[in-house]
């Protein structure tokens, strides 16, 4: 037996573009219908969602169920939320506010086992219960977990090269906090915050690490990846039960 094959890391590494949503509410079944709808992964939002330890664990169950990856971000960068996080079975982390060298490197603490990280033991559902054996399972785990870090700071911008230095799996611009950072609340399109996120694009290919995109539209995705994003995440299984119910209300209302 063997830990499950992270395929959205190996298609980050393959040099493949990537897709995914968000669920906020905890619901196991949005996560396993954006799963269906064929997201290469499902961000669980431990960040701005509502849900608790037990409701994250039965999202990710939903998405190993439907065939997705599941990665869960944390409310923020500290070694024991990671840990506890992929000890219920996320096969990706999502950390905040992540503006320094020292800020990637805890992530990558707090997420690897020795001698990669320092991550704490403590073997469960990823090891099948036990059913893997143990040198089987220290040998690999490592390889399938996903490390994603939100760039959405000025001092992040600052510190790209050493931040891409530290060799995780893909950054995020995070459009809205680095448009906050900036002085331009809410114009996440404003030329300043554009740039940042080219700043970042850059150093992601000198790095060979896939860089991030909030898409709002499929328009903004396809310019995201004119613009060389390679992952593009995209709205969330609330937000499109508002749009698309809305607009079918305001088609056949008079």
């Amino acid at each position: 037996m063997a830990v499950r094959t992270n395929k959205l890391k190996r298609a980050l590494h393959d040099a493949r573009t990537v897709f995914g949503s968000s669920v906020r509410l905890p619901e196991p079944g949005l996560v396993e219908a954006l799963g269906f709808a064929g997201f290469d992964y499902v961000l669980i939002d431990g960040e701005h969602g509502s849900m608790g330890w037990a409701e994250m664990e039965r999202m990710i169950l939903a998405a190993l169920a439907a065939d997705t990856t599941p990665v869960v971000r944390v409310v923020k960068n500290e070694p024991e939320l990671v840990m506890r996080a992929l000890d219920i079975g996320a096969m990706g982390i999502l950390v905040p506010h992540v503006c320094s060298e020292a800020d990637a490197r805890r992530l990558k603490d707090g997420a690897l086992y020795p001698p990669d990280g320092r991550r704490g033991v403590g073997v469960g559902r990823v090891g099948q219960w036990g059913l893997i054996p143990m040198d089987e399972y220290f040998r690999t785990v490592n390889s399938e977990i996903v490390l994603m870090a939100m760039i959405e700071d000025a001092e992040a911008i600052e510190n790209i090269e050493a931040i891409a230095g530290v060799g995780l799996d893909n950054l995020w611009v995070g459009t809205h906090d680095l448009a906050a950072s900036y002085g331009l609340l809410g114009q996440t399109s404003h030329p300043r915050v554009l740039a940042a996120g080219d700043r970042v694009v850059a150093a992601g290919k000198r790095h060979n690490i896939a860089i991030g995109f909030p898409a709002r539209n499929p328009d903004d995705a396809k310019d995201a990846l004119r613009r060389g994003y390679r992952a593009i995440g995209y709205g969330s299984a609330e937000t499109f039960v508002v749009h698309y119910g809305r607009a079918f209300l305001e088609s056949v209302r008079r």
